[in-house]
């Protein structure tokens, strides 16, 4: 199936046209970044206006694997053409499939007729539009917005198997349960999440979206220690000297370790203390890397330019900047520009104070003078 045939392009692109545009998942141009990046700013706007924002998280068990194949051509019947329908249809077919109990596998493979075969670049596609088939029915069950500030949010925030409905209340999971029961797509009761944003509330911080934690404070402290674990699980590599070339060491560093540290650090809007102790981390973990221990000394300058690193908080300022750019030329539909849209919309009253660190602003009004000669600019 990875040898789709040329005139699946068209299809696929006709496919896309069909998905709202809430969806990030498996879409092109599309990321977890920018999903990320819509909860922060929806939480910025709940501390601004001192408003408290719903979020309703549900997670699909085994979405995949229990999709109706019969209702999913049907969907599909109505958006490509006959030949297309053809190869769907037989590539969906006479699907046979393992089993391991105990880690044992079974000796007699069954065939199973639903679900859509997963580790293709078209499955993806197939699952997403019979989603968003399934959530048009959800959306007629959901409450309308009932005032000026709800019509600006966002409604609905996907990735791939996981929607977040964004309201002033929470939504009756139960009728969305039902709807979704019909498509035979099974709810994860135990993952489903209610999530208030609000001035004055502190536990939404510490919510898990898409692997990144609302709370950039909290976010930060969490990737540290998952990129601590992973530097410690390559403890030998660091430490052997000579034997290993020093910039193999700094591939592998930045493929496993570093990969980590960074990852989604475009939605963070950290303070200049916060930056320093990243910076400062950053430091120490090049130093592991590099098996420098007391009582060498090198200056930070020198580390940097052994390593070929810049400070940790220009490239998370590059990534912040390259981010912002790329969802200003997306779709104004995508929730992460309505998001945004909805923040600089004053719809109550705006609580004085210092701003809340989880908006753009502070840091996108740096100077760009002062990191430009580090940034490189992308379309």
């Amino acid at each position: 199936m990875d040898a789709r045939p040329g005139q699946f392009q068209n299809s696929y692109k006709r496919n896309w046209r069909q998905t709202e545009m809430c969806q990030s998942g498996f879409r092109p141009e599309r990321s977890t970044s920018d999903v990320a990046w819509t909860h922060k700013w929806l939480a910025a706007k709940a501390k601004k206006e001192d408003v408290e924002i719903k979020i309703t998280g549900i997670d699909m068990s085994a979405a995949f694997d229990t999709i109706d194949r019969q209702i999913l051509l049907d969907i599909i019947e109505r958006i490509v053409e006959e030949d297309e329908l053809r190869i769907i249809r037989f590539l969906l077919s006479d699907t046979v499939i393992n089993t391991r109990i105990n880690g044992a596998t079974k000796e007699r493979p069954f065939v199973s007729n639903i679900g859509t075969p997963q580790g293709d670049s078209l499955s993806p596609v197939l699952f997403s539009v019979y989603l968003e088939n399934t959530l048009k029915e959800v959306r007629t069950i959901l409450p309308r917005p009932t005032n000026e500030l709800e019509k600006t949010l966002p409604t609905k925030i996907a990735y791939a198997d996981d929607a977040d409905f964004v309201g002033l209340n929470f939504v009756d999971t139960e009728e969305v349960q039902n709807t979704l029961h019909k498509y035979n797509l099974l709810v994860n009761v135990d993952k489903t999440e209610f999530t208030t944003l609000s001035r004055a509330g502190t536990e939404y911080k510490n919510t898990k979206k898409v692997g990144t934690l609302i709370g950039d404070e909290e976010d930060v402290e969490r990737r540290k220690r998952l990129s601590n674990a992973a530097l410690t699980k390559l403890l030998n590599v660091w430490i052997k000297g000579d034997k290993i070339k020093r910039k193999t060491k700094l591939k592998l560093y930045r493929s496993l370790v570093k990969s980590i540290l960074v990852y989604n650090c475009g939605t963070w809007a950290l303070t200049k203390s916060e930056e320093e102790k990243l910076n400062a981390f950053h430091r120490k973990q090049l130093r592991k890397v590099l098996n420098i221990k007391y009582p060498v000394k090198i200056t930070n300058s020198s580390l940097y330019n052994k390593c070929e690193e810049h400070p940790l908080s220009i490239y998370i300022l590059e990534n912040r900047w390259r981010l912002f750019g790329h969802i200003l030329r997306r779709n104004i539909e995508i929730p992460a520009n309505k998001s945004m849209n909805s923040y600089f919309a004053t719809h109550g009253k705006k609580v004085s104070g210092t701003p809340f660190n989880n908006t753009t602003s502070r840091p996108q009004q740096r100077p760009i003078k002062t990191t430009r000669k580090h940034i490189t600019t992308h379309n």
